[in-house]
């Protein structure tokens, strides 16, 4: 059975920093559960942060780029793209809680838009080998769809913290387990 580690094998040293950066994830991710509305609209700004970068990486590749295709100007689009990505990003700097409103709708949209996607493929399976796991699934994105929604704009303040904080405490928890494991070996 094959195994994938981040790290190269062989390494005897690997088991206790995987242990730690586990835990880092761990407690940075209870902090998160405590402060659910404070690590929102910090994910937030940090999204507006990467969409600024996005958008002036894209004028700038725009432009150094020049004309191609026989001389035809191709300046322009991307430039136009990076624009569209650097407002977008100054909007969501400069207005979070807006932000972490929208964010949030579209979230509660996406997960509905999933969950009816992932249930209909119950019907389209032929091999029905995961169509249980999928229904399940598509269940599951359904209903959390449907609470993020029910309770927009309240859940604005929370969703996007809890659900960074939940991906944080699963990360910690694989590589602790991964730590653990390679302590052991």
């Amino acid at each position: 059975m094959a195994t994938v580690t981040a790290l190269p094998r062989g390494r005897k040293s690997q088991g206790p920093w995987l242990l730690a950066a586990g835990a880092f994830a761990i407690v940075l991710g209870l902090i998160g559960l405590y402060f659910t509305f404070g690590l929102t609209v910090v994910s937030v700004l940090w999204y507006g942060v990467l969409l600024l970068t996005a958008g002036v990486m894209q004028c700038l590749e725009a432009y150094a780029i020049g004309s191609t295709n026989e001389g035809k100007p191709q300046r322009v689009p991307g430039i136009v793209l990076g624009l569209i990505y650097a407002a977008a990003g100054l909007w969501v700097i400069f207005n979070p809680l807006r932000a972490t409103l929208v964010l949030t709708l579209v979230l509660g949209v996406a997960f509905i838009a999933s969950g009816i996607l992932k249930a209909s493929w119950f019907f389209f399976d032929k091999t029905k080998r995961s169509s249980g796991a999928l229904m399940l699934a598509g269940v599951v994105s359904l209903i959390l769809g449907s609470l993020l929604i029910a309770q927009w704009p309240l859940s604005g303040a929370w969703a996007i913290g809890l659900l960074v904080s939940c991906d944080l405490l699963a990360h910690g928890l694989a590589l602790s387990w991964a730590g653990l494991k390679n302590t052991r070996a």
